[in-house]
């Protein structure tokens, strides 16, 4: 995997060596500077062996699940393009008829006469081209292949046909016993090579003769050896890998296609993987060649190679942006438990903090003593967290690698840079989390500490007026837009070189720690070799420049504070941040800030933007995230005014739960417009609602507990009991409130994922999605069936008795559709069908919109029995485009998706080729659920005869008077037609394949989220050692009386 959101992976690693580099180096300097405080911090580690192993098992879980995605995404990436790159072997690009470059081998149909595979290959002349060492024309066509000495049979094998003058390059028919290269010219007219998927189906040892039947004639060849299996030797696509290769010549006289080829492979020189890096110039070689032979209308060329590989990276990367999005809300159960973990290590050692802090050590240092006991425990826990994600990942690759069996093999892997990666980042975010802890775990009153007091706030002379409001919002802005200065401003606030003249101690120097990163700036050299690393030296080197600044401004202002900053001053800073930042630093330092009023307010403002910009891109997560501050924010700004909390916040939960209930599904689309939203609304509205949630419960739990000591009370032995318990929660509800916080986003996560698991099943995998039909029958190419049922019938099978209706849907091809529109209008591949009679008759499939006029389903499906220009396409199409499933397509905007009615629109159908073209008009859309199933543009069969020929393949639909035997009938029907090469398939059976299939993803899912989960017992478990210790007093008193 080499990018993740578009951004180059090793770019990520260094930016996170970076991040690591500096979170150590904090470490090291208080190691070195302070070494009494931070033997101070490490000398708890060892005390509480149990409490430390909680500890640990909490901090470890974001990098485990950090790792786990990255290690999942390379085993992704690695398995597919190892597949990829096994079974194209030395093939780079192909050349075929245009229109058809981009489709699997074995869907090709193109006829590449031998005038212009001549013209090609003396133009090209691979034999003196640097950049080309293979030139090969195939003829690939499905057949169906019996074994009567095995008595195994299958109904498609992709028979490849090979220029035996033209196999230098290829060097890809290897024999799987002998592991030699053998030679196709070495072949009789009546031999093959058959590959080894296609001998395990056919249960084939070499030496054994196999029948192949091509327009209902039987054809007999020996196997003369198995071979591995590659796009040379019949492999026609992931799913269909069976195939066997004789020489063109042979292929060519049993098809009736004299000097006919449908693909010319084309090998770049160099080897299997490191050919890829040639592909560009490759490609330029091909287009100008076909251009100077005259073909530039009739041939397209497709870098088949490296397109799969980009798109094998795609999915890994896509792998790890799904199992990170999901791991979001693990991991911020994760970053909640450190900030918990640190209150309650506080509150454990309260006493002791405040004696030290009476004998003067200085609130950073405090800062320093717990920063360095979270970063042992961080370094430990994202070590322990990292190398169990990659067994976590491996267990999950062995559940994909089952549940996509049927496509490719999945075999874990694990590079040094996805490792390096989840580490730095489990440690950096970690290390955020930890110092931000820190710094509020030292935030304590000395008084209260040493006697072990509940804290008190500061009482602020300012509070619930506008002067204190103001200059809160002022230092909230200045502290946002400003932060690059203001940062340092705010931490030099504390340090003696901001004291005043009567203050400051004589000598007393500045931090200097902050000028480190200049030592980076002699590295930037290398980037003339290599350019991201001159950016990497360089940035941080602006750090000591905007802290040079900082320190100008405090030096210039610490002796010129003002008791009180003018009121109209204070405002003009607020919308002028530079000369805020100087109002800042001139501000009494001893003078409380009421910083919550004024982040408070940042919130509104920040919320209305989002909103408005929201309203303007039609964007639900601005939208939404930003009403979402606004609630919040108000409630805190009138909380600072003296309006009591509980009903404040209770009202702002609410509000939001009410909120988020009706943007769910659109219901405020009358009064907002239509929103659209992606996954990012998942983990958005997670937090939300649980942040919501608990705001309510933690201010009424008096009365939520309430009612729990009610029932206790039933149970007069146990009420005393009830009652201690339920008291313990309501004194302390910043850790109920994270507890509840730190379970409910997990179990959010699992609860959605169930309900997607259900209402995707229940959407695209129902019954519904059948359109009454049971069976389907796909014939082969090569052996049309035409009339089903009489077919059976000649067969001596009595299984078209069960029939209800039988239809039949002719494959035109992806052809070129656009919505007919004045001025230019997009053209896209999209799969075009024609549908006889008995489809229309016989077929039940729901529309969701249809054209006005149209009273019912069943009437928009007649009139492509009664008209020539009517087409009916799927839901796909007008919900941004068919792309969804097939790469690309079609988009139809003419149709607004939210209408059960629409005003007809029409489509402009090409064949790319012929330039043959047909204007249809659009009656009505395929409901969504079924839209899976009957992908495509569907028009009247005799409209695609006139139009566009014959075509490409039909598939041919049953309905059976009894849907229960639709497996059995499809068995039947397979059996009868074998020597035809038809596929008969029960269509319930694939449904319930799929949701099989899908349902195990989810599961997996899940259960990869559920790793949270240990989140929560960790928080439980660190919570009980606390409480312990918290009430042993208790407790002994309570075990006194008896």
């Amino acid at each position: 995997m080499e990018e993740l959101f578009g951004v180059s992976m090793t770019l990520i690693m260094l930016v996170l060596l970076g991040v690591l580099g500096l979170a150590l180096a904090s470490v090291g300097y208080v190691a070195l500077r302070n070494r009494v405080m931070f033997l101070l911090g490490v000398r708890n580690i060892p005390r509480r062996k149990a409490q430390t192993v909680l500890i640990i098992i909490g901090l470890m879980l974001s990098t485990l699940i950090i790792s786990a995605a990255f290690t999942t995404g390379d085993t992704v990436n690695r398995s597919l393009s190892r597949d990829i790159l096994g079974l194209l072997g030395h093939a780079d690009e192909w050349v075929v008829n245009s229109g058809e470059g981009e489709g699997a081998p074995q869907s090709i149909e193109s006829s590449v006469t031998q005038t212009a595979n001549d013209s090609l290959r003396a133009e090209l002349d691979v034999a003196s081209n640097p950049l080309l060492d293979g030139y090969l024309p195939m003829l690939l066509e499905p057949v169906p292949v019996v074994n009567e000495g095995s008595r195994q049979s299958e109904p498609l094998v992709n028979f490849a046909g090979a220029d035996t003058t033209s196999l230098a390059g290829f060097p890809d028919v290897i024999s799987v016993d002998s592991g030699e290269v053998l030679d196709i010219g070495s072949l009789g007219d009546r031999e093959v090579f058959m590959n080894e998927h296609a001998a395990d189906k056919l249960a084939t040892e070499p030496g054994e003769v196999v029948q192949v039947f091509v327009g209902g004639e039987e054809h007999q060849f020996t196997v003369v050896d198995v071979v591995e299996s590659k796009l040379l030797t019949g492999v026609g696509n992931f799913d269909s890998r069976e195939g066997m290769v004789a020489r063109l010549d042979v292929l060519q006289e049993l098809f009736d296609r004299p000097g006919e080829v449908n693909l010319i492979l084309i090998s770049n020189t160099g080897g299997v993987r490191d050919a890829i890096e040639l592909a560009d110039a490759a490609e330029e070689e091909l287009q100008r060649a076909i251009a100077v032979a005259g073909l530039s209308n009739g041939l397209e060329t497709y870098d088949v190679k490296r397109d799969l590989v980009e798109s094998a990276e795609t999915i890994g990367s896509v792998m790890t942006t799904l199992f990170l999005l999901f791991g979001l809300f693990s991991i911020s159960a994760g970053m909640l438990l450190i900030v918990m973990i640190f209150v309650m290590l506080a509150g454990e050692r309260k006493s002791e903090l405040g004696m030290a802090r009476a004998v003067g050590t200085k609130r950073g240092a405090l800062v320093q003593m717990f920063m360095s006991e979270g970063m042992v425990y961080n370094i430990v826990s994202a070590m322990v967290g990292a190398g169990l994600g990659v067994l976590v990942a491996f267990g999950m690759a062995i559940v994909l690698g089952r549940i996509f069996a049927d496509f490719f093999e999945i075999e874990p892997y694990v590079t040094l840079r996805s490792f390096v990666i989840a580490y730095s980042l489990g440690v950096s975010l970690t290390f955020v989390t930890v110092t931000f802890s820190s710094w509020r775990a030292s935030n304590l009153n000395i008084v209260a500490a040493i006697r072990d007091l509940p804290e008190s706030n500061p009482v602020n002379p300012e509070a619930a007026s506008v002067r204190g409001y103001v200059r809160g919002v002022l230092n909230a802005t200045v502290a946002v837009l400003m932060a690059p200065v203001s940062v340092w401003v705010y931490m030099l606030r504390g340090h003696p070189f901001s004291y005043p003249a009567e203050e400051r101690s004589e000598g007393e120097g500045v931090p200097w720690w902050p000028f480190l990163p200049l030592l980076l700036a002699p590295f930037a050299v290398l980037g003339l070799v290599w350019p991201v690393l001159l950016w990497l030296c360089l940035l941080p080197s602006l750090l000591p420049l905007l802290y040079s600044l900082a320190l100008l401004l405090v030096r210039l202002t610490r002796d010129r504070r003002l008791r009180s900053l003018p009121l109209l001053m204070v405002v003009a800073g607020i919308f002028l941040p530079p000369a805020g930042l100087v109002l800042v630093a001139l501000q009494d330092r001893d003078r409380p800030i009421a910083w919550a009023a004024g982040f408070g307010s940042l919130g509104v403002v920040f919320g209305a933007l989002l909103v408005m910009m929201g309203l303007s891109i039609d964007a639900s997560f601005p939208f939404a995230f930003g009403f979402t501050l606004i609630a919040f924010g108000i409630a805190v700004v009138l909380n600072f005014f003296g309006l009591p909390e509980r009903p404040l916040f209770t009202a702002a939960g609410l509000f939001l739960l009410v909120f988020w209930g009706f943007t769910a599904g659109d219901r405020l689309e009358f009064m907002f417009g239509e929103l659209d939203g992606g996954p990012e609304m998942f983990f958005l509205s997670g937090v939300a609602l649980v942040a919501a949630s608990t705001f309510v419960l933690v201010f009424n739990a008096d009365l939520l507990l309430g009612l729990v000591s009610l029932v206790g009370g039933l149970f007069s032995p146990i009420l005393p009991a009830v009652r201690t318990s339920v008291a313990y929660p309501l004194a302390n509800k910043f850790r109920t409130g994270m507890t509840l916080a730190m379970i409910s986003l997990v179990i959010f996560a699992l609860t959605m994922m169930s309900t997607m698991n259900l209402n995707f099943e229940r959407l695209f995998l129902a019954d519904e999605a059948r359109g009454g039909w049971d069976v389907t029958v796909e014939e082969n190419p090569n052996n049309p069936i035409g009339d089903l049922a009489a077919v059976l019938e000649a067969e001596g099978s009595t299984v078209s008795a069960g029939f209800r209706a039988v239809g039949a849907v002719g494959f035109a091809g992806d052809l070129d559709v656009a919505e007919l529109r004045s001025g230019e209008m997009s053209f896209g591949d999209y799969p075009v069908f024609g549908v006889d009679e008995g489809f229309v008759d016989g077929g039940s499939i729901p529309l969701s919109l249809r054209a006005i006029g149209i009273e019912s389903d069943a009437a928009a499906w007649q009139l492509l029995k009664t008209r020539d220009d009517v087409a009916i396409i799927d839901r796909f199409t007008i919900e941004g485009g068919g792309g969804f499933f097939d790469g690309g397509g079609l988009a139809v905007e003419g149709i607004d998706p939210q209408t059960e009615e629409f005003e007809p629109v029409s489509l402009v159908i090409v064949e790319p080729v012929s330039g043959a073209r047909v204007e249809l008009e659009v009656v009505a859309v395929i409901d969504f659920g079924a839209s899976a199933s009957f992908l495509g543009v569907y028009m009247p069969e005799r409209t695609m005869l006139d139009a566009f020929g014959e075509p490409v393949s039909t598939l041919h639909l049953i309905g059976l008077n009894d849907p229960g035997e639709s497996k059995a009938v499809a068995r039947e029907i397979e059996a009868s037609l074998l020597t035809s090469g038809a596929q008969a398939e029960s269509l319930k059976q694939h449904i319930d394949d799929d949701q099989a299939l899908f349902r195990n993803f989810f599961l997996l899912m899940q259960g990869f989220m559920g790793l949270g989960l240990f989140v929560g017992i960790a928080a439980v478990g660190v919570i009980s050692f606390r409480t312990v210790v918290e009430r042993r007093q208790q407790i002994g008193m309570l075990r006194a009386i008896g």
